[in-house]
C-alpha cells in the first residue's frame, strides 16, 4: 500500500492507495482497505460516493491477425456486440475466460481466444504487439470516476477528489460531474 501526502492541502491525513485487480476496486473501498479509488463505469454502487472525473471513446480489443485488427474504424455490428453490452462487455469477457486482470485478458486476446472493448487511455497504456486497438464509431463512451466509501469525512480523501478533478480537466478529458447513483 501506498500512503499518499506530497502536495496535499495542509493538515490532510494521508490517502491509502493500493493497486489491485479487476473488481477488487469496490471491496477495497467498502472494506476500508483504500480511501479512494480509481476506475470505470459499470461497478456496484452500494456503499460507495463517485465524481466522474472523465468520459472517454473506447477502442475495441482485437487479435493482431484478425480482419478487423488493420481497419480504421469499426461498428459495434462488426464485432457483434449491441450498445446496450458495451458496458459489462470486459467484465463478462474476464468472467468468461477466468482471468484475473486485464494483463491475463491481453494476453488472451493477443492468442486469439477472446476481443473485448476497452476504453481508449486503457488500450494506450497497455499496448501488446499481438492486441490491435480499433477506434468503434457507434460505441457509448467509457465515464473514469474517482470512488470513496460513502461514510468518508476525510479531508484528505475530499482533497483527493477535488485534484483528480481538476488534472482530468486539465488534461481536457472532460468536466468533472458528480456521479447519478
Amino acid at each position: 500500500m501506498l500512503e499518499v501526502q506530497e502536495n496535499a492541502e495542509p493538515d490532510a491525513a494521508p490517502v491509502a492507495v493500493r493497486l489491485c485487480g479487476w473488481r477488487e476496486h469496490t471491496r477495497l473501498l467498502r472494506t476500508g482497505e483504500a480511501d479512494a479509488a480509481l476506475m470505470f463505469e459499470p461497478y456496484d454502487p452500494g456503499g460507495i460516493d463517485a465524481d466522474v472525473v472523465a468520459v472517454e471513446p473506447r477502442v475495441a480489443a482485437l487479435p493482431a491477425d484478425h480482419a478487423l485488427a488493420g481497419v480504421s474504424r469499426i461498428q459495434l455490428a462488426d464485432l457483434g456486440i449491441g450498445p446496450e453490452e458495451v458496458s459489462e462487455r470486459a467484465e463478462r469477457d474476464i468472467g468468461e475466460q477466468g482471468v484475473h486482470d486485464l494483463a491475463q485478458l491481453l494476453a488472451l486476446i493477443g492468442l486469439g481466444a477472446t476481443m473485448t472493448v476497452l476504453p481508449q487511455s486503457v488500450a494506450a497504456r497497455y499496448p501488446r504487439r499481438a492486441v490491435a486497438y480499433v477506434p468503434i464509431e457507434d460505441c457509448p463512451p467509457a465515464a473514469l470516476v474517482i470512488a470513496w466509501p460513502e461514510r468518508s469525512r476525510s479531508r484528505g480523501v475530499a482533497a483527493l477528489v477535488r485534484a483528480a478533478a481538476a488534472v482530468a480537466e486539465s488534461r481536457g478529458m472532460g468536466a468533472a460531474v458528480e456521479a447519478s447513483r
